[in-house]
């Protein structure tokens, strides 16, 4: 048992290790191959602030698109907690009290339960601490060894792990993303009374990576045109015109369930006798897994010379009514925009809607409403013209509280 006079710490660090970084599976760009990172790399110093901040730079979205990101991160943190008896007297004469010890005084007994946090936009990391302490017995306040003290303790000691999240708008753009480290808990009292105060000084620091992972821009297919999605019932049909070019091509249709990973689900080959003439082709799905809420469909053209060009990305969302699995689909045309744009329903609509350009920070660039009377598409005049880039297009129902969200490009 380590008595002492005062509450007053003072933790001494020594020298921060420089961990190793833990690769997660990196993300897969369209064509198959492995997304490029981009590393960044950042050590907090020892701190006992509340709340550090980490700061990142942003991925500049004019180099590609951002397919994943991995924090791989090295925790350290160390404590010393103390506790001072505050009752006058800690006599436990009666060796019928539950409490009573063989020095027939009160012994306390402290639970110390901490977390390590890091959060930021899109995920969050907490890693707890548990230890016990005592039973100690402490003399009656005001004696000299009415307090104890219990530590350094190295209540992280250098954890490592790695968390993977999807890309995220807030790390796309200039400037900066600003992750949080933190740690919270207390000392609670398991044995003795409640007549006592306590104190924690913890110290932590840490080594972080983030990674981003980015894929180039995906390539448009000049030749595709008219790509719709349409709701029949429980099922989607797939509708779109090409020209035909004198090197046949292969249609791949692709599908989504969180826009980013998409796998093949058909096939069509364009036919070659008909090369230089517009061809119309169509497929119909039918989903299996009811409790997707939304499905995204492209098209991949693959031309007898190896060369891969994609179609837009058409979303299709449930209607929102319970118990209702029908679909409703939507689209943004064209796509890249210049200066207006288009947000189609594929079926008419009723209320109250607003239309939100909304850049990679996550600010609203242009905005307008508008009411729909049984008509499906929403037109939009972009002036002055956004810088060019990514940019999301967000349609908000305003009477039936449901939000439609695509991506854009900004010629």
């Amino acid at each position: 048992m380590n008595r002492v006079y005062t509450l007053h710490f003072t933790v001494c660090i020594c020298m921060i290790v420089i961990f190793p970084r833990f690769l997660a599976a990196q993300c897969t760009c369209a064509d198959g191959s492995a997304a490029t990172p981009i590393v960044n790399t950042l050590t907090l110093n020892p701190t006992s602030v509340s709340s550090a901040s980490l700061t990142f730079p942003k991925m500049n979205p004019s180099i590609g698109d951002l397919g994943c990101i991995t924090l791989d991160y090295k925790l350290s943190a160390q404590s010393i907690s103390g506790a001072r008896n505050l009752a006058p007297s800690t006599a436990l004469l009666d060796p019928s009290d539950p409490q009573y010890s063989p020095t027939g005084r009160l012994e306390y007994a402290f639970d110390l339960l901490t977390s390590a946090n890091v959060s930021g936009p899109g995920f969050t990391v907490v890693k707890p601490y548990h230890t016990y302490y005592g039973p100690d017995s402490l003399g009656a306040y005001g004696q000299p060894d009415d307090s104890i003290t219990y530590g350094p303790d190295n209540v992280l000691n250098g954890i490592t792990g790695s968390k993977s999240f999807g890309g995220n708008a807030a790390y796309l753009g200039a400037g900066n993303v600003t992750l949080s480290y933190s740690i919270s808990g207390g000392l609670t009292t398991t044995e003795g009374g409640l007549n006592y105060s306590q104190k924690i000084q913890t110290t932590y620091w840490g080594d972080f990576t983030l990674t981003y992972y980015w894929c180039p821009s995906i390539v448009l297919a000049t030749s595709i045109q008219d790509f719709t999605a349409t709701p029949k019932g429980h099922a989607i049909l797939l509708q779109w015109l090409a020209n035909i070019h004198p090197n046949n091509s292969n249609y791949e249709i692709q599908i989504s369930t969180d826009g980013r990973n998409f796998a093949s689900i058909a096939e069509q080959q364009a036919n070659p006798d008909a090369a230089g003439a517009t061809a119309k082709y169509q497929y119909q799905y039918n989903p299996d897994q009811t409790n997707v809420d939304k499905l995204y469909f492209r098209l991949r053209e693959i031309s007898a010379t190896g060369k891969v060009g994609y179609s837009q990305v058409l979303v299709v969302s449930k209607n929102g009514n319970p118990g209702d699995a029908a679909f409703i689909s939507y689209q943004v045309y064209p796509n890249p925009i210049t200066n207006s744009l288009s947000f189609r329903f594929n079926t008419p609509q009723n209320g109250r809607f607003r239309l939100e350009l909304v850049n990679t920070a996550g600010l609203i660039v242009q905005q307008m409403a508008v009411t729909l009377a049984g008509t499906n598409e929403i037109g939009m005049d972009l002036h002055p013209t956004p810088a060019k880039g990514l940019y999301f297009l967000r349609a908000t129902d305003l009477s039936h509280d449901r939000q439609y969200t695509s991506k854009v490009y900004v010629n």
